[in-house]
């Protein structure tokens, strides 16, 4: 299944994939605890020409979202820097306080078990669903894109 450019959910999760706000911020006013957990920060191994930063978004040290933030190397110096001193600060600090970041696309999808990345993330926390839903988001400043997927746990 490809990106979706509305998502197939309603209620609650309807509700979290079309937050337009920081969902750290959203975390915080629904959940107590709320942490950042640097998983990878790195050479995306993929493509050696991009940086990633995976992190879990933890309550109570329970995994509600895992988020993957893919810049190119090149941009990283400068456009997008500070992403390489966020330590365990969300990126909502950047993306959200800057009025030179502009969203411009965001697009949705429902993961499955057969999915690479539904691995990657069970690895990392026991999944107990059969599938679940992301959201990809594109972020411009100064001609320099970042992409950012979060899945809901």
């Amino acid at each position: 299944m490809s990106w979706l450019t509305s998502p197939q959910v309603e209620g609650v999760e309807l509700s979290w994939l079309t937050e337009k706000g920081s969902l750290t911020e959203r975390l915080k006013k629904e959940f107590d605890d709320v942490k950042v957990e640097v998983v990878y920060e790195g050479v995306y191994l993929l493509d050696k020409n991009f940086y990633v930063r995976e992190v879990l978004l933890k309550s109570n040290n329970s995994p509600k979202i895992f988020a993957r933030t893919l810049v190119k190397k090149e941009d990283l110096q400068e456009a997008w820097s500070s992403l390489k001193n966020l330590g365990d600060q969300s990126l909502a600090t950047i993306l959200f306080n800057s009025p030179d970041i502009k969203k411009t696309s965001v697009f949705y999808k429902e993961f499955f078990l057969n999915d690479s990345i539904f691995a990657h993330i069970n690895a990392l926390s026991p999944i107990h669903k059969r599938s679940l839903w992301a959201r990809r988001s594109s972020w411009e400043k100064q001609g320099a894109y970042l992409e950012l997927v979060e899945i809901f746990l």
